[in-house]
Protein backbone atom coordinates (compact mmCIF):
# COMPACT_ATOMS: atom_id res chain seq x y z
CA UNK A 1 0.00 0.00 0.00
CA UNK A 2 0.91 3.29 -1.01
CA UNK A 3 2.57 5.59 1.90
CA UNK A 4 -0.26 8.95 2.40
CA UNK A 5 1.77 12.28 1.03
CA UNK A 6 3.59 13.78 4.61
CA UNK A 7 1.12 16.69 4.77
CA UNK A 8 -1.82 13.86 4.98
CA UNK A 9 -0.30 12.82 7.76
CA UNK A 10 0.37 16.29 9.21
CA UNK A 11 -3.35 16.87 8.69
CA UNK A 12 -4.24 13.75 10.78
CA UNK A 13 -1.82 14.27 13.62
CA UNK A 14 -3.44 18.34 13.46
CA UNK A 15 -6.97 16.52 13.62
CA UNK A 16 -5.64 14.04 17.00
CA UNK A 17 -5.21 17.14 18.84
CA UNK A 18 -8.71 17.28 19.13
CA UNK A 19 -9.93 13.99 20.22
CA UNK A 20 -10.43 12.16 16.76
CA UNK A 21 -8.92 9.78 13.94
CA UNK A 22 -8.92 10.05 10.12
CA UNK A 23 -11.79 8.47 9.10
CA UNK A 24 -12.82 10.59 6.09
CA UNK A 25 -10.74 10.67 3.04
CA UNK A 26 -8.81 13.98 2.60
CA UNK A 27 -9.79 14.27 -1.30
CA UNK A 28 -11.02 18.38 -1.49
CA UNK A 29 -8.34 21.09 -2.56
CA UNK A 30 -8.69 24.37 -1.99
CA UNK A 31 -10.53 24.80 -5.44
CA UNK A 32 -13.53 21.90 -4.56
CA UNK A 33 -13.76 23.51 -1.28
CA UNK A 34 -14.31 26.85 -2.39
CA UNK A 35 -16.79 25.25 -4.87
CA UNK A 36 -18.75 23.70 -2.40
CA UNK A 37 -19.29 26.84 -0.33
CA UNK A 38 -20.09 28.85 -3.58
CA UNK A 39 -22.87 25.97 -4.60
CA UNK A 40 -24.27 26.34 -1.42
CA UNK A 41 -24.49 29.91 -1.92
CA UNK A 42 -25.48 29.97 -5.54
CA UNK A 43 -26.49 33.39 -6.05
CA UNK A 44 -28.18 32.19 -9.61
CA UNK A 45 -30.38 29.57 -7.43
CA UNK A 46 -31.49 32.68 -5.10
CA UNK A 47 -31.69 35.43 -7.60
CA UNK A 48 -33.24 33.78 -10.27
CA UNK A 49 -36.19 32.50 -7.31
CA UNK A 50 -36.12 35.80 -5.87
CA UNK A 51 -35.68 38.50 -8.11
CA UNK A 52 -39.42 38.98 -8.38
CA UNK A 53 -40.03 39.20 -4.97
CA UNK A 54 -37.25 42.22 -4.41
CA UNK A 55 -38.94 43.51 -7.14
CA UNK A 56 -42.61 43.91 -6.00
CA UNK A 57 -41.64 44.56 -2.83
CA UNK A 58 -39.19 47.39 -3.33
CA UNK A 59 -38.99 48.66 -6.77
CA UNK A 60 -35.79 48.44 -8.51
CA UNK A 61 -34.36 49.94 -5.62
CA UNK A 62 -34.37 46.90 -3.48
CA UNK A 63 -31.06 45.30 -5.09
CA UNK A 64 -29.10 48.04 -2.53
CA UNK A 65 -30.31 45.13 0.27
CA UNK A 66 -27.54 43.14 -1.68
CA UNK A 67 -24.20 45.62 -0.57
CA UNK A 68 -25.82 46.10 2.82
CA UNK A 69 -26.13 42.33 3.33
CA UNK A 70 -23.08 41.48 1.94
CA UNK A 71 -21.20 43.76 4.41
CA UNK A 72 -22.76 42.42 7.46
CA UNK A 73 -22.34 38.49 6.14
CA UNK A 74 -19.09 39.40 5.79
CA UNK A 75 -18.37 40.80 8.86
CA UNK A 76 -19.67 36.76 10.17
CA UNK A 77 -17.56 35.11 7.30
CA UNK A 78 -14.56 36.81 9.20
CA UNK A 79 -15.64 35.62 12.54
CA UNK A 80 -16.45 31.89 10.87
CA UNK A 81 -13.29 32.08 9.17
CA UNK A 82 -11.33 32.79 12.41
CA UNK A 83 -12.87 29.98 13.71
CA UNK A 84 -12.37 27.63 11.53
CA UNK A 85 -8.67 28.33 11.13
CA UNK A 86 -8.28 27.26 15.10
CA UNK A 87 -10.87 24.68 14.77
CA UNK A 88 -10.52 23.07 11.51
CA UNK A 89 -13.42 19.91 12.38
CA UNK A 90 -16.07 18.21 10.58
CA UNK A 91 -19.51 19.81 11.60
CA UNK A 92 -18.67 23.68 11.66
CA UNK A 93 -21.09 25.08 13.60
CA UNK A 94 -21.55 22.11 16.16
CA UNK A 95 -17.98 21.70 17.22
CA UNK A 96 -17.09 25.40 17.01
CA UNK A 97 -19.42 26.28 20.02
CA UNK A 98 -18.07 23.11 21.86
CA UNK A 99 -14.14 24.78 21.75
CA UNK A 100 -15.63 28.21 21.49
CA UNK A 101 -18.06 28.08 24.98
CA UNK A 102 -19.68 24.53 26.16
CA UNK A 103 -21.18 21.59 25.23
CA UNK A 104 -24.53 22.82 25.76
CA UNK A 105 -24.19 25.95 23.67
CA UNK A 106 -22.42 23.68 20.91
CA UNK A 107 -25.64 21.31 20.92
CA UNK A 108 -28.26 23.45 20.30
CA UNK A 109 -26.44 25.45 18.10
CA UNK A 110 -26.08 22.27 16.28
CA UNK A 111 -29.34 20.79 16.49
CA UNK A 112 -31.37 24.43 14.90
CA UNK A 113 -28.32 24.24 12.56
CA UNK A 114 -29.28 20.53 11.99
CA UNK A 115 -32.87 21.24 11.58
CA UNK A 116 -32.12 24.39 8.99
CA UNK A 117 -29.92 22.73 7.00
CA UNK A 118 -32.29 19.78 6.35
CA UNK A 119 -35.40 22.17 5.48
CA UNK A 120 -32.67 23.72 3.08
CA UNK A 121 -32.26 20.88 1.24
CA UNK A 122 -35.82 20.55 0.91
CA UNK A 123 -36.85 24.09 -0.06
CA UNK A 124 -33.73 24.43 -2.91
CA UNK A 125 -35.54 21.87 -4.47
CA UNK A 126 -38.58 22.24 -4.49
CA UNK A 127 -37.81 25.41 -5.85
CA UNK A 128 -36.52 23.54 -8.87
CA UNK A 129 -39.50 21.32 -9.76
CA UNK A 130 -41.62 23.59 -11.12
CA UNK A 131 -38.78 24.65 -13.78
CA UNK A 132 -38.12 21.40 -14.23
CA UNK A 133 -41.77 20.57 -15.33
CA UNK A 134 -42.14 23.41 -17.31
CA UNK A 135 -39.04 21.96 -19.71
CA UNK A 136 -40.53 18.70 -19.79
CA UNK A 137 -43.89 19.63 -20.80
CA UNK A 138 -45.18 18.29 -17.68
CA UNK A 139 -47.73 19.99 -15.43
CA UNK A 140 -46.20 21.83 -12.69
CA UNK A 141 -49.86 22.58 -11.17
CA UNK A 142 -49.85 19.85 -9.39
CA UNK A 143 -48.25 19.23 -6.44
CA UNK A 144 -48.04 15.21 -6.95
CA UNK A 145 -45.80 16.36 -10.09
CA UNK A 146 -43.60 18.55 -8.44
CA UNK A 147 -43.29 16.08 -5.06
CA UNK A 148 -42.10 13.30 -7.83
CA UNK A 149 -39.33 15.49 -9.40
CA UNK A 150 -38.23 16.83 -6.34
CA UNK A 151 -38.02 13.39 -4.62
CA UNK A 152 -36.07 12.29 -8.22
CA UNK A 153 -33.99 15.28 -7.69
CA UNK A 154 -33.35 14.46 -4.18
CA UNK A 155 -32.41 10.76 -4.40
CA UNK A 156 -30.25 11.66 -7.63
CA UNK A 157 -27.86 13.86 -5.06
CA UNK A 158 -28.36 11.47 -2.48
CA UNK A 159 -26.18 8.81 -5.18
CA UNK A 160 -23.89 11.46 -5.65
CA UNK A 161 -23.10 12.03 -2.55
CA UNK A 162 -22.53 8.76 -1.27
CA UNK A 163 -20.46 7.62 -3.87
CA UNK A 164 -17.58 9.82 -2.80
CA UNK A 165 -16.56 13.17 -2.21
CA UNK A 166 -14.37 13.30 -5.16
CA UNK A 167 -17.52 12.92 -7.45
CA UNK A 168 -19.42 15.39 -5.10
CA UNK A 169 -16.23 17.73 -5.63
CA UNK A 170 -16.55 17.36 -9.58
CA UNK A 171 -20.16 18.03 -9.74
CA UNK A 172 -19.51 21.21 -7.52
CA UNK A 173 -16.61 22.40 -9.69
CA UNK A 174 -18.52 22.40 -12.67
CA UNK A 175 -21.35 24.17 -11.65
CA UNK A 176 -19.32 26.51 -9.93
CA UNK A 177 -17.80 27.44 -13.36
CA UNK A 178 -20.40 27.25 -15.35
CA UNK A 179 -22.83 29.79 -12.83
CA UNK A 180 -19.77 32.09 -12.88
CA UNK A 181 -19.40 31.96 -16.72
CA UNK A 182 -23.27 31.99 -17.04
CA UNK A 183 -23.77 35.04 -14.85
CA UNK A 184 -21.25 37.48 -16.33
CA UNK A 185 -22.11 36.24 -20.24
CA UNK A 186 -25.49 36.93 -19.42
CA UNK A 187 -25.25 40.21 -17.64
CA UNK A 188 -22.53 41.23 -20.32
CA UNK A 189 -25.34 40.20 -23.07
CA UNK A 190 -27.74 42.56 -21.14
CA UNK A 191 -25.48 45.64 -20.76
CA UNK A 192 -24.77 45.11 -24.53
CA UNK A 193 -28.21 45.11 -25.94
CA UNK A 194 -30.80 45.49 -23.31
CA UNK A 195 -29.96 48.50 -21.46
CA UNK A 196 -33.46 50.81 -21.43
CA UNK A 197 -32.59 52.72 -18.22
CA UNK A 198 -30.03 55.22 -17.08
CA UNK A 199 -27.82 54.07 -13.84
CA UNK A 200 -30.41 56.48 -11.97
CA UNK A 201 -33.26 53.82 -12.31
CA UNK A 202 -31.55 51.85 -9.73
CA UNK A 203 -33.29 54.76 -7.23
CA UNK A 204 -36.34 54.12 -8.27
CA UNK A 205 -39.12 52.73 -5.61
CA UNK A 206 -41.75 51.90 -8.19
CA UNK A 207 -44.48 53.62 -5.36
CA UNK A 208 -44.39 50.42 -3.11
CA UNK A 209 -43.90 53.24 -0.58
CA UNK A 210 -46.40 53.11 2.90
CA UNK A 211 -47.79 55.12 5.44
CA UNK A 212 -44.37 54.60 6.96
CA UNK A 213 -42.47 55.62 3.85
CA UNK A 214 -40.03 53.38 2.06
CA UNK A 215 -38.03 52.29 4.98
CA UNK A 216 -40.45 49.53 5.87
CA UNK A 217 -41.08 47.93 2.16
CA UNK A 218 -37.14 48.46 2.08
CA UNK A 219 -36.75 45.81 4.76
CA UNK A 220 -39.11 43.62 3.55
CA UNK A 221 -37.14 43.36 0.21
CA UNK A 222 -34.29 42.99 1.79
CA UNK A 223 -35.23 39.59 2.56
CA UNK A 224 -34.13 38.48 -0.95
CA UNK A 225 -30.77 39.16 -0.22
CA UNK A 226 -30.77 37.49 3.54
CA UNK A 227 -32.13 34.38 1.80
CA UNK A 228 -29.32 34.31 -0.31
CA UNK A 229 -26.49 35.17 0.77
CA UNK A 230 -25.97 32.23 3.58
CA UNK A 231 -24.45 28.99 3.11
CA UNK A 232 -20.23 30.38 2.96
CA UNK A 233 -19.70 27.77 6.38
CA UNK A 234 -20.11 24.57 4.58
CA UNK A 235 -16.80 25.33 3.78
CA UNK A 236 -15.82 24.10 7.62
CA UNK A 237 -17.82 21.47 7.21
CA UNK A 238 -15.91 19.51 5.25
CA UNK A 239 -13.15 20.50 6.58
CA UNK A 240 -11.92 16.90 7.40
CA UNK A 241 -11.27 15.88 4.14
CA UNK A 242 -9.54 19.28 2.97
CA UNK A 243 -6.21 19.28 2.35
CA UNK A 244 -4.36 21.46 5.02
CA UNK A 245 -8.05 23.01 6.06
CA UNK A 246 -6.44 25.49 8.22
CA UNK A 247 -5.23 27.68 5.69
CA UNK A 248 -7.57 26.44 3.17
CA UNK A 249 -11.07 26.78 4.55
CA UNK A 250 -10.63 30.10 5.65
CA UNK A 251 -9.73 31.34 2.06
CA UNK A 252 -12.79 28.91 0.87
CA UNK A 253 -15.34 30.69 3.62
CA UNK A 254 -14.28 34.47 2.31
CA UNK A 255 -13.47 34.01 -1.31
CA UNK A 256 -17.16 32.40 -2.10
CA UNK A 257 -19.05 35.31 -0.37
CA UNK A 258 -17.21 37.62 -2.10
CA UNK A 259 -17.03 36.58 -5.73
CA UNK A 260 -20.87 35.07 -5.27
CA UNK A 261 -21.16 39.42 -4.37
CA UNK A 262 -19.80 40.34 -7.18
CA UNK A 263 -21.37 38.25 -9.64
CA UNK A 264 -24.21 38.79 -7.78
CA UNK A 265 -24.66 42.21 -7.81
CA UNK A 266 -23.11 42.44 -12.41
CA UNK A 267 -26.22 40.72 -12.68
CA UNK A 268 -28.71 42.59 -10.57
CA UNK A 269 -27.82 45.69 -11.74
CA UNK A 270 -27.92 44.20 -15.54
CA UNK A 271 -31.28 42.30 -14.80
CA UNK A 272 -32.64 46.05 -13.24
CA UNK A 273 -31.42 48.31 -16.03
CA UNK A 274 -33.09 45.58 -18.59
CA UNK A 275 -36.51 45.96 -17.85
CA UNK A 276 -38.46 47.14 -20.53
CA UNK A 277 -41.45 48.46 -18.99
CA UNK A 278 -41.70 48.32 -15.04
CA UNK A 279 -45.40 47.69 -14.43
CA UNK A 280 -45.36 44.66 -16.62
CA UNK A 281 -42.31 43.32 -14.70
CA UNK A 282 -43.70 43.53 -11.35
CA UNK A 283 -47.13 41.93 -12.55
CA UNK A 284 -45.10 39.40 -14.61
CA UNK A 285 -45.54 35.67 -12.60
CA UNK A 286 -41.55 35.35 -13.22
CA UNK A 287 -40.16 39.00 -13.84
CA UNK A 288 -36.90 37.63 -14.56
CA UNK A 289 -38.32 35.01 -17.19
CA UNK A 290 -39.89 38.37 -18.74
CA UNK A 291 -37.19 40.46 -18.80
CA UNK A 292 -34.62 38.28 -20.53
CA UNK A 293 -37.15 36.58 -23.05
CA UNK A 294 -38.07 40.57 -24.08
CA UNK A 295 -34.23 41.49 -24.18
CA UNK A 296 -32.27 38.00 -25.46
CA UNK A 297 -35.26 35.93 -27.27
CA UNK A 298 -36.80 32.60 -25.81
CA UNK A 299 -33.83 30.27 -27.07
CA UNK A 300 -31.67 32.46 -24.67
CA UNK A 301 -34.32 32.53 -21.73
CA UNK A 302 -34.33 29.24 -21.90
CA UNK A 303 -30.57 28.22 -21.68
CA UNK A 304 -30.87 30.75 -18.51
CA UNK A 305 -33.67 28.36 -17.12
CA UNK A 306 -31.41 25.77 -17.37
CA UNK A 307 -28.64 26.76 -15.77
CA UNK A 308 -30.85 27.41 -12.66
CA UNK A 309 -31.81 24.27 -12.67
CA UNK A 310 -28.41 23.14 -12.68
CA UNK A 311 -27.48 25.33 -10.17
CA UNK A 312 -30.30 24.23 -8.25
CA UNK A 313 -29.36 21.02 -8.15
CA UNK A 314 -25.97 21.81 -6.98
CA UNK A 315 -26.76 23.92 -4.64
CA UNK A 316 -29.07 20.94 -2.84
CA UNK A 317 -26.10 18.62 -3.30
CA UNK A 318 -23.87 21.20 -1.15
CA UNK A 319 -26.09 21.65 1.17
CA UNK A 320 -26.43 17.45 1.61
CA UNK A 321 -22.73 17.41 2.18
CA UNK A 322 -22.88 19.82 4.71
CA UNK A 323 -25.88 18.12 6.98
CA UNK A 324 -24.45 14.52 6.54
CA UNK A 325 -20.95 15.67 7.85
CA UNK A 326 -22.64 17.46 10.37
CA UNK A 327 -24.64 14.61 11.67
CA UNK A 328 -21.30 12.58 11.20
CA UNK A 329 -19.66 15.02 13.66
CA UNK A 330 -22.93 14.91 16.11
CA UNK A 331 -22.84 11.18 15.89
CA UNK A 332 -19.56 10.63 16.70
CA UNK A 333 -19.85 12.77 19.88
CA UNK A 334 -22.63 10.63 20.89
CA UNK A 335 -24.91 13.26 21.02
CA UNK A 336 -27.92 12.54 18.81
CA UNK A 337 -30.12 9.38 18.50
CA UNK A 338 -28.28 6.54 15.87
CA UNK A 339 -25.07 7.97 16.87
CA UNK A 340 -23.55 4.98 15.69
CA UNK A 341 -25.13 4.58 12.71
CA UNK A 342 -24.58 8.42 11.52
CA UNK A 343 -20.63 7.68 12.49
CA UNK A 344 -20.12 4.52 9.40
CA UNK A 345 -18.01 5.19 7.04
CA UNK A 346 -18.46 3.50 3.79
CA UNK A 347 -14.61 1.75 3.07
CA UNK A 348 -15.18 1.73 -0.25
CA UNK A 349 -16.34 5.07 -1.22
CA UNK A 350 -14.88 7.02 2.29
CA UNK A 351 -18.19 9.05 3.17
CA UNK A 352 -20.71 8.76 5.78
CA UNK A 353 -23.47 7.00 3.33
CA UNK A 354 -25.73 6.36 6.68
CA UNK A 355 -26.24 10.05 7.41
CA UNK A 356 -26.40 10.61 3.78
CA UNK A 357 -29.24 8.77 2.78
CA UNK A 358 -31.25 10.13 6.32
CA UNK A 359 -30.77 13.37 4.74
CA UNK A 360 -32.68 12.68 1.63
CA UNK A 361 -34.93 10.40 3.23
CA UNK A 362 -35.91 12.89 5.41
CA UNK A 363 -35.97 15.30 2.93
CA UNK A 364 -38.60 13.44 0.70
CA UNK A 365 -40.81 13.12 4.12
CA UNK A 366 -40.75 17.03 4.42
CA UNK A 367 -42.28 17.90 0.90
CA UNK A 368 -44.59 15.59 1.13
CA UNK A 369 -47.07 17.85 2.69
CA UNK A 370 -48.03 20.88 0.52
CA UNK A 371 -49.16 22.71 3.47
CA UNK A 372 -45.72 22.62 5.18
CA UNK A 373 -44.28 24.16 2.64
CA UNK A 374 -44.10 27.98 3.61
CA UNK A 375 -43.03 26.71 7.27
CA UNK A 376 -40.04 25.26 5.33
CA UNK A 377 -38.71 27.78 3.98
CA UNK A 378 -39.13 30.40 7.16
CA UNK A 379 -37.21 27.39 9.58
CA UNK A 380 -34.04 26.78 7.14
CA UNK A 381 -33.68 30.90 7.26
CA UNK A 382 -33.90 31.62 10.58
CA UNK A 383 -32.39 28.22 11.89
CA UNK A 384 -29.57 29.00 9.85
CA UNK A 385 -29.18 33.17 10.97
CA UNK A 386 -29.69 31.93 14.63
CA UNK A 387 -26.67 29.14 14.04
CA UNK A 388 -24.40 31.68 12.61
CA UNK A 389 -25.23 34.46 15.21
CA UNK A 390 -23.85 31.44 17.66
CA UNK A 391 -20.37 32.14 16.15
CA UNK A 392 -19.44 35.78 16.43
CA UNK A 393 -21.26 35.37 19.98
CA UNK A 394 -19.22 32.12 21.11
CA UNK A 395 -16.18 33.69 20.10
CA UNK A 396 -16.64 37.15 21.71
CA UNK A 397 -17.54 34.57 25.10
CA UNK A 398 -14.38 32.55 24.66
CA UNK A 399 -12.55 35.91 24.25
CA UNK A 400 -13.87 37.35 27.81
CA UNK A 401 -12.25 33.63 29.09
CA UNK A 402 -8.59 34.26 27.57
CA UNK A 403 -8.80 33.33 24.01
CA UNK A 404 -7.41 35.40 20.83
CA UNK A 405 -7.70 32.81 18.12
CA UNK A 406 -3.91 34.51 17.20
CA UNK A 407 -2.59 30.55 17.21
CA UNK A 408 -4.03 29.68 13.72
CA UNK A 409 -2.90 30.46 10.19
CA UNK A 410 -5.95 32.62 9.53
CA UNK A 411 -7.04 35.46 12.51
CA UNK A 412 -8.42 38.95 13.14
CA UNK A 413 -5.82 39.77 15.82
CA UNK A 414 -6.82 43.10 17.45
CA UNK A 415 -9.67 43.32 15.14
CA UNK A 416 -11.50 40.32 16.20
CA UNK A 417 -13.31 42.12 19.10
CA UNK A 418 -15.08 44.24 16.98
CA UNK A 419 -15.58 42.09 13.99
CA UNK A 420 -17.24 40.00 16.34
CA UNK A 421 -19.27 42.37 18.33
CA UNK A 422 -20.49 44.30 14.76
CA UNK A 423 -21.28 40.79 13.74
CA UNK A 424 -23.36 40.07 16.82
CA UNK A 425 -24.84 42.67 16.26
CA UNK A 426 -25.94 42.45 12.49
CA UNK A 427 -26.81 38.93 13.42
CA UNK A 428 -29.60 40.35 15.61
CA UNK A 429 -30.92 42.78 13.28
CA UNK A 430 -31.24 40.02 10.69
CA UNK A 431 -33.03 37.71 12.85
CA UNK A 432 -35.37 40.68 13.81
CA UNK A 433 -36.15 41.88 10.21
CA UNK A 434 -36.61 37.25 9.59
CA UNK A 435 -39.24 37.48 12.15
CA UNK A 436 -41.34 41.17 12.31
CA UNK A 437 -44.74 40.22 11.72
CA UNK A 438 -45.48 41.61 7.83
CA UNK A 439 -49.30 40.87 7.38
CA UNK A 440 -51.39 42.91 9.69
CA UNK A 441 -54.68 40.76 8.94
CA UNK A 442 -53.09 37.28 9.03
CA UNK A 443 -53.84 35.43 12.58
CA UNK A 444 -51.50 35.85 15.32
CA UNK A 445 -49.65 32.13 14.85
CA UNK A 446 -49.24 33.20 10.86
CA UNK A 447 -47.65 36.63 11.39
CA UNK A 448 -45.45 35.04 14.14
CA UNK A 449 -44.71 31.40 12.45
CA UNK A 450 -40.84 32.61 12.14
CA UNK A 451 -40.37 32.97 15.65
CA UNK A 452 -42.59 30.67 16.76
CA UNK A 453 -40.92 27.69 14.34
CA UNK A 454 -37.45 28.43 15.85
CA UNK A 455 -38.90 27.95 19.83
CA UNK A 456 -40.62 24.99 18.71
CA UNK A 457 -37.00 23.20 17.17
CA UNK A 458 -35.82 24.48 20.47
CA UNK A 459 -38.06 23.38 22.77
CA UNK A 460 -37.96 19.75 20.94
CA UNK A 461 -34.42 19.75 21.03
CA UNK A 462 -34.38 21.10 24.49
CA UNK A 463 -36.74 17.70 25.44
CA UNK A 464 -34.14 15.02 24.21
CA UNK A 465 -30.69 17.29 25.32
CA UNK A 466 -31.99 17.76 28.81
CA UNK A 467 -32.63 14.32 30.23
CA UNK A 468 -30.83 12.15 27.80
CA UNK A 469 -27.22 14.32 26.27
CA UNK A 470 -26.66 16.52 29.55
CA UNK A 471 -26.53 13.97 32.14
CA UNK A 472 -24.99 12.03 29.99
CA UNK A 473 -22.07 14.82 29.13
CA UNK A 474 -22.48 15.58 33.19
CA UNK A 475 -20.89 11.78 33.77
CA UNK A 476 -18.41 12.07 31.45
CA UNK A 477 -17.41 15.07 32.90
CA UNK A 478 -17.77 14.74 36.66
CA UNK A 479 -17.42 10.81 36.93
CA UNK A 480 -20.95 8.14 37.38
CA UNK A 481 -21.03 9.74 41.13
CA UNK A 482 -21.57 13.07 40.25
CA UNK A 483 -25.09 14.19 41.69
CA UNK A 484 -28.19 16.40 40.55
CA UNK A 485 -26.79 19.53 42.73
CA UNK A 486 -23.04 18.69 41.39
CA UNK A 487 -21.31 21.25 39.66
CA UNK A 488 -23.15 23.31 37.27
CA UNK A 489 -20.30 25.06 35.36
CA UNK A 490 -19.03 23.69 31.92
Amino acid sequence: MAEHPPYLDDDAADLAQFGYRQELNRNLSFLSNFAIAFSFISATTGIFSLFGYGLSTGGPAFIWSWPIVFVGQFLVALSMAEVASNFPIAGSIYQWGKHLVNHAYAWFSGWIYLVALLATIAAVDFGAAPYIAGEFGLDGSRQSVLVVITAGVIILQTVINSIGVKVTAIINNIGMVAEIVAMIVLAGALFAVGVHHDVTFVFNTAGVAGRGGYLPAFLAAMLTSTWVLYGFDSAGSLAEEVRNPRQAVPKAILSALVITFVIGALALLAFVLAIPNLSDAMKSTVPLTYILQSNLGDFVANAFIWMAILAIFVCGTAVQATVSRLLYSFGRDGKIPGSSLWTRVSTRFETPVPAIVFSGLFTIALILSASAETYIVNICVVGIYLAYLSVPLGALIARSRGWDGTRAPFHLGRFGVWVNVLAVLWGGFVILNLCWPRNPGAAWYINGSVPLLAVVVLVLGALYYLPVVRPRERRERYGADVSVTGPQSE
